[in-house]
């Protein structure tokens, strides 16, 4: 489409109007690939996010379900282009879906992201678990910081799980450096579910109890005792 604008502007203060003028030509070409006609203001929104024809061969050419007139608003007004679709192909991630596609840019998966968890081997994710492990707050320097504590969570799952009960690397040293070794990622989540912190365990060694096991101490917390 075509914008035709006129205006002015002087000494800090500007207005003006425009003119848009829909592309027949695009229509046309989107009519060729079996995609309905869009409204004026979907061929509008297409014309701010400089949407093409380029974006939908490529959508073609990935073996992507074919858009119809919405989807491509849509993805032009979610931030959906021909670079993000390429960038996720050049990850080997194809998302089968413009839906897909639009929710994973919108929750800010982008290819570094998915770079950080193949480097950590977790590769081939469905859409779904990209989006929730982004939206958990997991990363790479969160999976770095739990390896180098000697942690390798089994799968995504277990990834959440462990960011969502609020334990990570630091908190593991916390215990370790209190005489809770070899905790499992299991364990320190209950932990950190009762309340349990190193300087509570280290008031309760003040007293004369340094050998508690983690139950012990577990069960000393919920009753309140110090």
């Amino acid at each position: 489409g075509t914008l035709t604008c006129e205006g002015w502007f002087a000494r800090g203060s500007g207005s003006g109007h425009f003119v848009y003028t829909p592309n027949a030509q695009f229509t046309a070409e989107l009519a060729r690939r079996g995609i309905g006609a869009p409204t004026e203001k979907q061929q509008f929104q297409m014309t701010m996010a400089n949407l093409g024809i380029d974006l939908v061969d490529e959508l073609a050419r990935e073996g992507y379900e074919r858009p119809t007139a919405d989807d491509l608003a849509r993805m032009a007004t979610h931030g959906v282009d021909r670079e993000y679709l390429l960038s996720l192909d050049s990850a080997h991630y194809r998302l089968g879906s413009p839906a897909a596609l639009i929710r994973t840019r919108d929750h800010g998966v982008d290819r570094g992201f998915i770079a950080e968890l193949d480097r950590a081997g977790y590769k081939n994710l469905p859409a779904e678990e990209l989006v929730r492990v982004r939206d958990h707050g997991v990363d790479g320097g969160f999976i770095d910081d739990l390896r180098a504590a000697g942690y390798r969570p089994s799968d995504v799952e277990e990834l959440v799980e462990t960011r969502d009960h609020g334990v990570d690397a630091r908190y593991a040293k916390e215990l370790k450096d209190v005489g809770l070794h070899d905790l499992s990622l299991a364990q320190l989540r209950r932990a950190r579910d009762h309340g349990l912190t190193a300087n509570f365990v280290r008031r309760v060694a003040s007293h004369g109890y340094t050998s508690l096991s983690l139950d012990e101490l577990i069960r000393l917390r919920d009753h309140g005792l110090d």
